[in-house]
């Protein structure tokens, strides 16, 4: 305050002024309420400052909680002898963990000499590098570097989601947010900070996307050098090192001379860091690295080739068996596998599998080659409206449109295309825009075959069909697809039941003639007669249809064959399968290969049922197995002597023999397949006008299915409009050859016979004991010996042949035509006695010497004889 005249004047009159002293007060309160606001704003806005970091540090992950390594890693299946088979990957996921240890010492110091060079002495943020890249902001200066430790990096990437699809606030957040967590990583009581340091780094080599769809060190290694990573060099360490910054504009593949650029300025950084003297920074830097670049590239680009039909179905059965064995939902279940990095353990044998592949693909093993298509056309009209096209609207054109008699194959490659053209050329008109097109050639016949181990349930090699495979998950023919089984069914559904459950025997005998149900007349797969009372090994021996029939129906009903088939394994039958047609295989939906391969490994398997495996452990990244599939239990779903019974009928089929008659000649029907110096046996099978045909077969080693057919289900074989597909042969000798080789140098051990396996002579037409008669049969001695389970020999005499070798058909079957010719009895009416004439004692008796008529019913003539 100023003490002048005029100071005081103005004071004492401020005094005494009631405005003056109204002012002055206001004033001063005015000033206090600014001083109060003042320092309340200032309060407030350290208190919101305080509680809005506050809050950006508590909602931060718990350190304790989180992983900061990657979580998506390839998964890798190897087969039987440790080859390494494929590489399941997903997006963000190709990528395979190393280990400090594995890292060689040029890679570690190039990565922190370019990208944090004061790692190993921060505390998880180094205050230096974010003043440098603020002064490379305000300078704008690109190659001042980036703020991030390797630290914040890792949690950027792993924690944060790369810091994707943010807003500046939410940016600022993180940043915070990675800061601290940084801090929070590297300090750990109780753990040892190199130690740190080191798991740090390496989960940052781990993650880093390093290009070419290759994430981490390791898989970059072998992308870029095709090495490990361990034996990597100085020059090709600094190579990959040079990628982080951009991994699409530094790919040393696409951009040599960008990633050479910044690949030198790691060398310098190296350099100057005391990494590396000058005369190995000289060897580097003129070390040609991008010529062995673009050489591993043109070797390697060619193997990203479709996963094989084995890898197919395996991907499925993996997925199952987590879900089934672990809980997993399906989708996690699938995550898992493509991403979790697991180490799956098939059960292929490549041997195997390369001579099953050998034999399904060679020409010679077919007698024609035709072609199915599938082919897509999209046209945009004038007008906008867009319009589709496809094989069947060829299909139309060339039948309605022209009158062709056309069943969807081609006989070559170019005559599909002529009709493509053609088609073409009536539906395109020139203001048409194309918008696509796309035509895949399918070889025909089509062939699949699935060789398995019987006694573990192993599926040691699979294809799903013939021709090259373009992609993963097609149609895969083995495991996917469902046909119409044919005959293969008489066993799975008929005579198995029949033997295992309801007292049948081998030597059990249905009539075989014609045969109606309802409004089906069923008939034998062959011409020229029918061969009365067959045996059920004669059923499968010869494959009788009407003997299989009678079998499901009089012996063990659908209902029952349809729950026998499941207990097998055969997952794809529906209830309207029930019905006399199941005995042949005339199924609504069909099977797979696969699945009647398996339920025909429980008969190769003394009765236990392996379920088919094709893999046997699955391991997770850190070690531990999840699945291990070679604790499984097998489950006996029928008794040894069943499926002992069984295979001796089978391993008849594929030896020659003729059926026994007099009239009708019938074969055996799997000799083709047969090859010599090892037990066998099996079952063939053929649908209804030759549109599929089977062989499933088996020795004391392995199973083996195959499947032969059109995928559109054309004809193989017409003998009445002459048209021909491949024939209904072709199968067997696949089977045939394959089995061949994989046998070559095995001994014969031969199949196991149990102990409650006995011999007994009996009938073969009545399958009882014989009787005299048996013996005399007209077509030969009618009497065999039979293998039977302990406790099942027939205690009952034959009822079919008179003493002399006729058969006595029952009543009920005499109509019927077949080989077994019945005779029937008439005495000669006695003549009447003269009245008159004398008669000694011996005139009142019947004379039993006096002639019978014998009269044969059947193909042959009739005929008399002396009784």
């Amino acid at each position: 305050m100023k003490f002048t005249r005029h100071s005081i004047e103005n004071r004492l009159y401020e005094m005494k002024s009631k405005r003056a002293r109204i002012w002055h007060r206001f004033t001063g309160i005015l000033k206090t309420v600014i001083l109060f606001c003042f320092v309340a704003s200032l309060f407030l806005g350290a208190s919101f400052g305080y509680g809005l970091f506050r809050g950006i540090l508590d909602s931060a992950p718990d350190i304790h909680k989180i992983h900061v390594g990657p979580t998506s890693y390839a998964t890798k299946i190897y087969d039987k002898k440790g080859n390494l088979m494929s590489t399941l990957v997903t997006e963000g996921s190709n990528r395979e963990r190393v280990s400090y240890e594995e890292l060689p010492k040029d890679m570690i110091n190039a990565f922190v000499a370019i990208e944090d060079e004061r790692f190993w002495r921060h505390n998880g943020i180094d205050f230096r590098s974010i003043l440098r890249a603020v002064r490379g902001v305000v300078s704008d200066d690109s190659s001042a570097g980036g703020g991030s430790t390797i630290t914040q990096q890792l949690l950027k990437n792993n924690v944060f989601g790369g810091g994707l699809h943010e807003g500046k606030f939410e940016k600022y957040v993180r940043k915070i947010q990675e800061q601290y967590l940084a801090l929070e990583l590297e300090d750990q009581p109780g753990l040892d900070k190199k130690e740190i340091k080191k798991s740090i780094l390496t989960e940052y080599l781990n993650t880093i996307n390093l290009g070419a769809n290759t994430l981490g060190v390791k898989v970059a290694a072998r992308r870029y050098f095709n090495k490990e990573v361990s034996e990597l060099s100085l020059s090709e360490s600094t190579v990959i090192a040079a990628i982080t910054k951009n991994p699409s504009k530094l790919n040393p593949i696409t951009h040599p001379e960008n990633n050479a650029v910044r690949r030198k300025q790691v060398l310098h950084n190296m350099l100057s860091q005391g990494y590396i003297d000058e005369s190995r920074y000289q060897e580097a830097l003129n070390d040609p690295v991008y010529e062995r670049i673009q050489n591993v590239n043109l070797v390697t680009q060619g193997e990203d080739k479709p996963y094989s039909y084995y890898t197919d179905e395996l991907t499925e059965q993996v997925v199952d068996a987590l879900m089934e064995r672990l809980d997993y939902k399906k989708e996690d279940a699938t995550k898992l596998l493509y991403s979790g990095g697991l180490t799956i353990y098939a059960n292929q044998d490549p041997d195997l599998q390369a001579i099953v592949d050998q034999e399904i693909n060679n020409p010679e093993n077919y007698d024609t080659a035709k072609y199915s298509i599938s082919w897509r056309y999209t046209l945009q009209h004038e007008d906008g409206t867009i319009v589709n096209f496809s094989e069947k609207d060829i299909e139309k054109y060339l039948k309605e449109g022209k009158g062709i008699s056309f069943n969807g194959l081609y006989t070559s490659k170019d005559q599909a295309n002529k009709r493509i053209e053609e088609f073409k050329e009536k539906v395109t008109v020139d203001s048409d825009r194309i918008l696509g097109e796309t035509v895949d050639y399918v070889l025909e016949p089509q062939a699949s075959f699935v060789l398995m181990d019987p006694h573990t349930g192993e599926v040691l090699a699979l294809t799903g069909g013939r021709g090259e495979k373009k992609q993963s998950k097609t149609l895969n023919r083995a495991s996917n697809v469902l046909r119409q089984p044919g005959s293969t069914f008489k066993i799975i559904t008929s005579f198995a039941p029949a033997i295992d459950l309801y007292g049948a025997t081998l030597a059990s005998t249905y009539y075989d003639s014609e045969y109606t149900l309802g409004n089906k007349t069923f008939k034998n797969w062959y011409s020229g007669g029918y061969l009365g009372f067959q045996s059920i090994r004669d059923g499968i021996v010869y494959s009788l249809n009407i003997v299989a029939v009678r079998c499901l129906m009089e012996t063990v009903k659908p209902e029952r064959g349809y729950q026998y088939a499941e207990s097998l394994g055969i997952t794809s039958l529906v209830k309207d399968d029930e019905n006399p047609a199941l005995a042949l295989g005339g199924l609504t939906r069909g099977v797979s290969n696969l699945e009647l391969t398996q339920a025909f490994s429980a008969i190769a398997n003394g009765g236990e049922l392996e379920k088919a495996k094709f893999f046997s452990k699955i391991v997770d990244q850190d070690g531990k197995v999840l699945i291990d599939t070679t604790e499984d239990k097998p489950t006996q779903v029928m008794k040894a002597t069943t499926a002992y019974l069984l295979t001796d009928a089978m391993k008849e089929s594929m030896e020659s023999n003729r059926a026994f008659a007099s009239d009708v000649r019938v074969s055996s029907t799997s000799t083709r397949a047969h090859f010599d110096g090892m037990s066998q046996a099996g079952k063939s099978g053929t649908t209804s006008n030759n549109r599929d045909i089977w062989f499933i077969g088996y020795t004391p080693y392995y199973i083996g299915g195959v499947w032969g057919g059109c995928d559109d289900n054309q004809v193989l074989k017409d003998a009445k409009t002459g048209e021909y597909n491949g024939g209904t042969g072709f199968h067997k000798d696949i089977w045939r050859k394959i089995m061949t080789k994989i046998h070559e140098g095995k001994t014969d051990p031969g199949f196991s016979r149990p102990e409650d396996i006995v011999e007994a002579q009996v009938c073969r037409k009545s399958g009882k004991l014989p009787t005299s008669g048996c013996y005399q049969d007209y077509r030969g001695s009618a009497v065999i010996t039979e293998l039977f389970a302990k406790g099942t020999v027939p205690t009952e005499k034959c009822t079919y042949h008179t003493s002399w070798g006729a058969m006595l058909v029952p009543e009920n079957l005499r109509d019927l035509d077949t080989d077994d010719h019945y005779y029937s009895y008439k005495e000669p009416e006695e003549e009447e006695e003269d009245e008159d004439s004398e008669r000694d004692s011996d005139s009142s008796e019947k004379n039993t010497k006096n002639k019978i008529t014998i009269s044969e019913q059947g193909p042959s003539k009739k005929k008399s004889a002396e009784d």
